[in-house]
């Protein structure tokens, strides 16, 4: 038995340095160098029979570069300490591997070796059936040993490796269930599981509805110190322009009187001397008459200009707003006759 033992070793050795070149797909020579080293080690610990050790070393030998030799012992290994869904697996692989023509005569042995290892562990394989009731089983989380198992698979045969296997079943809003079966090999285990509704459960709660406020119109806003400077400016400009239009036309009403009496007096523009004293007070009635319109006219002109500028500070941020019409004023004396006269522009 011991020269049978010996012999994988030279087989994996001759094969790793023969196959390599004819099947890499540009590994780097330290990707072969590595490859070489730990599967020499896996092997040499398998042929030990510490297939726990040599699982590890076979394995990233593997992952660096592809061997049917290394493969091969990697699922003898596996079998070997219980692991036989996956071993059975990479045992597979290399029964059913297209070997090239010209590919090493240890290939063709390592494919012979693993379908008698292939052949002897199948039936150990045993089946565990899971049933699940209370939730949708689309909620549904299932795990054997940590491992996910698709949902597809409830109620279905799943392969399992023979020993005791933790099952555990969680959904939202139901408590989680586990418990533990035994699989014996080549068997058929079930499970059936229920899910209770977990009371202590916070439904997710539903996303605020986000309610869009109408926009509400600009509050007013404090008017600038200019605003109200202006307006005061324009309503004592109006008084101003006020009390000098009562004067100019208070005094233009006496002059018109003192007129007539001198026009009924004088004969042909010529006035006798007694009439020197109407003369002057038609002057000065005149004079007072002219100046107080001249103030009114220009009181109401200051209180009109300062008056359209507060209504411009008031509004004249306002896109689009139209400015008030300016009034404009224009004093008339005639002949026996006063007044003013305006327009709004």
């Amino acid at each position: 038995m011991r020269p049978c033992r010996v012999l994988p070793t030279g087989i994996l050795l001759l094969s790793l340095s023969t196959a390599f070149p004819a099947l890499a797909q540009s590994p780097s020579p330290e990707d072969i160098a590595a490859a070489r080293a730990l599967g020499t080690e896996g092997t040499r610990l398998a042929d030990a029979g510490d297939c726990n050790g040599a699982i590890g070393k076979l394995e990233a030998a593997e992952k660096l570069y592809h061997a049917p030799t290394t493969l091969d012992r990697l699922g003898e290994c596996q079998v070997s300490v219980g692991r036989i869904v996956a071993g059975t697996e990479n045992l597979n692989r290399v029964v059913r591997e297209s070997l090239a023509a010209n590919a090493p005569p240890v290939f063709a042995a390592a494919q012979k070796r693993a379908q008698k290892a292939l052949t002897a562990a199948l039936p150990r394989i045993g089946n565990l059936k899971i049933h699940v009731d209370g939730a949708p089983a689309d909620k549904l989380t299932i795990t054997v040993d940590g491992v996910a198992v698709p949902p597809a698979l409830l109620d279905a045969d799943r392969p399992t490796d023979p020993g005791s296997h933790e099952v555990s079943v969680a959904a939202p809003g139901y408590k989680t269930e586990t418990t533990t079966v035994a699989v014996q090999e080549g068997g058929e285990s079930a499970v059936q599981l229920k899910l209770e509704v977990d009371p202590s459960a916070v439904a997710a709660a539903p996303a605020p509805a986000i309610v869009v406020a109408p926009a509400s119109p600009p509050g007013p806003t404090e008017a600038p110190p200019s605003k109200t400077t202006d307006r005061s400016v324009a309503i004592a400009g109006f008084v101003a322009g006020g009390v000098g239009l009562v004067v100019g036309s208070v005094f233009g009403i006496l002059a018109l009187g003192t007129k007539s009496t001198l026009d009924s007096k004088c004969i042909s523009k010529t006035c006798p001397p007694d009439q020197q004293s109407n003369i002057d007070s038609l002057s000065t009635k005149a004079t007072v008459s002219t100046v107080g319109f001249g103030v009114g006219i220009a009181g109401v002109a200051l209180g009109a200009i300062f008056l359209g500028l507060s209504q411009h500070n008031s509004g004249g941020s306002t896109t689009g707003k139209v400015e008030p019409p300016r009034p404009r004023v224009s004093p008339w004396i005639g002949l026996g006759s006063a007044g003013l006269g305006g327009t709004f522009q």
